[in-house]
């Protein structure tokens, strides 16, 4: 019953941590804000769908720390993105024609019957961006020794598009592929080229026929293969979870010099995992197989879920599942920040699992335990002209090139 027990938490950890950013939707989730507060956070999603340049500032987080069976003491990665960004009519177009898409059986369809609406947002869309990565010192050394490549704990990627090209400066992860390290500089491919012969060629229909769940499965071991499907079913429609969401517009606030309102949406988590969407789910992935042979029985789940449901409040005490979107209040709206966080303290959660069993207490760590996945986005700038031009010097590889190989 202890490793069933472990592979419950572990399964409910990992689905609750996707929630947070599974219920950002195109169409805003209002609660019971007032008539206006909906209007304004609705109108801000929709007049970005129209934006055709602006900077952005991003940063992605994840830390994993003092987790039973976690090779490491702590695992964390950060990536960071800071970068101009400008969409031709065309992009701004096929753009909002993706962002209907909100399942993958729409994006299939989108790709079966409408590639060239892939064609036309890569090619009429440009950036000039950097992308920063840092590693844990303990997490780096790991992964180096499992690749046999000495992976460093910081590196950075400049990227340019620009009228179908793309253009990576491959100087600090040219020493990490095989082949390029002793490249430095800038590399252009010709991706437009070889995206539209893919879609006169058919290949976006043959990727379609590909994401059909039954085609995937058949190529994936049961447990996978049964983790995906519970993924999906949970995915496919996010609104079915908005009775365990609360929003609510904080006091306003400055970003940049910009007034914005600030609209904090949070997860109930003990009404979410009690409701029976998310313990089917749980079911359904024990009886595929994806939580191994030795799985949890559909009365062990009950039980299990039931007890969660009454200690709930003492189990997740720690935890914190919220998003946080800032709108500017001058006309026209628009999304000027938005934060994700999942995070969740589970010290006093373990030091339960011992005290009942279910984890020996020499295997409990000494120090923090902690899983947090967090984003923060600042846009500015918004429809103001963006300086986006190739390098001068990059090395070239012809779209000829690229579609032979």
């Amino acid at each position: 019953m202890r490793s069933k027990s472990i592979s419950l938490l572990l399964v409910i950890v990992l689905l609750l941590a996707s929630f947070s950013t599974a219920l950002a939707q195109v169409e805003p989730f209002c609660g019971d804000l007032s008539d206006d507060d909906c209007a304004l956070l609705t109108a801000a999603t929709e007049n970005m769908m129209d934006v055709a340049s602006y900077q952005a500032s991003a940063e992605y987080s994840a830390v994993l720390a003092g987790l039973p069976g976690l090779p490491l003491t702590e695992a964390s990665v950060k990536v960071m993105v800071d970068g101009a960004f400008a969409y031709a009519d065309n992009a701004l177009e096929a753009a909002a024609i993706l962002a209907g898409a909100q399942t993958q059986e729409e994006v299939a369809a989108l790709m079966a019957e409408s590639p060239d609406v892939f064609v036309d947002f890569y090619n009429g869309w440009s950036f000039d961006m950097v992308i920063a990565v840092d590693i844990s010192e303990e997490l780096a050394a790991a992964l180096s020794a499992d690749a046999g490549v000495d992976i460093p704990a910081s590196f950075t990627v400049p990227l340019i598009l620009v009228d179908g090209v793309l253009y990576v400066d491959v100087t600090d992860v040219a020493p990490l592929i095989d082949g390029m390290q002793d490249m430095t500089g800038w590399i252009g491919f010709e991706l437009g080229p070889v995206i539209e012969a893919a879609a006169e060629q058919g290949m976006f229909e043959e990727a379609a026929a590909q994401m059909d769940p039954s085609a995937m499965a058949a190529d994936m071991d049961p447990a996978t293969a049964a983790a995906l499907a519970g993924f999906q079913a949970m995915m496919g429609d996010p609104k079915a979870f908005e009775p365990y969401m609360t929003i609510s517009r904080n006091a306003d606030d400055v970003i940049d010099g910009v007034d914005v309102a600030v609209f904090v949406s949070k997860l109930d988590v003990i009404g979410l995992i009690s409701s029976p969407e998310f313990v089917d789910l749980i079911k359904g992935l024990a009886e595929a197989g994806a939580l191994g042979e030795d799985a949890p029985s559909a009365a062990d789940i009950d039980q299990a879920m039931t007890m969660l449901g009454l200690m709930g409040p003492m189990l997740f005490q720690g935890l914190t599942s919220e998003n946080v979107t800032a709108v500017s209040l001058d006309e026209p709206n628009y999304i000027v920040a938005q934060e994700s966080l999942f995070s969740w303290d589970l010290s006093g959660l373990l030091q339960m699992a011992a005290m009942s069993g279910a984890i020996p207490a020499n295997e409990i760590p000494s120090g923090a335990s902690l899983i947090e996945f967090s984003t923060s986005v600042v846009n500015s700038d918004f429809n103001e002209p963006q300086e986006i031009t190739a390098p001068a010097d990059a090395l070239m590889v012809p779209a000829e090139s690229m579609m032979q190989q």
